[in-house]
């Protein structure tokens, strides 16, 4: 899977996911909270196979349902059970922080809080994915960081981060 995000200036924001068997999903989240989704087929990305419009209530009830809060199969019934106290938190570093200017690896962040950051996004909106542990951390990134509730609610209290 592939994922990217484009800003649209006076628009808004563009996401696209190039799913494994070659679909292109494009989602556009307007300013004034209109949300488009399109789909195109592998190999043709610039006709769109389908298209939707959606206002926020709808696209937040689209969005539980992908994400299983309405219908489970069997199988993710037992991946729930696996992932019950999983937490996947999206943080803004403030100014303050301890974590400005530092790099995962020399803040020990694994080891002192048990969170894992899997993605970085800077202030010019560059996304690092499954960051090294070399990777500087700067005031106003936005960390998803994943580890238990309890790691995550360490983690945010000692960095002085922002939910």
């Amino acid at each position: 899977m592939q994922f990217k995000e484009t800003d649209l200036p006076g628009i808004g924001k563009k996401f696209s996911i190039i799913t494994s068997e070659g679909y292109k999903v494009a989602i556009i989240i307007h300013i004034t909270g209109k949300r488009e989704l399109f789909v195109f087929e592998p190999d043709d990305y610039d006709d769109a196979i389908c298209d939707v419009a959606l206002n926020e209530e709808e696209a937040n009830q689209l969005a539980s349902v992908l994400m299983g809060a309405f219908y489970k199969p069997e199988q993710e019934n037992i991946k729930e059970v696996l992932i019950e106290n999983l937490a996947i938190e999206w943080l803004k570093i403030p100014e303050n922080s301890s974590l400005v200017g530092k790099s995962i690896k020399e803040e020990n962040i694994r080891r002192k809080t048990g969170i894992t950051i899997i993605a970085i996004i800077k202030q010019n909106r560059e996304t690092i994915i499954n960051p090294s542990p070399d990777v500087r951390l700067e005031a106003g990134d936005t960390i998803v960081v994943v580890g238990s509730r309890e790691q995550v609610e360490k983690f945010v209290k000692i960095y002085n981060l922002k939910y």
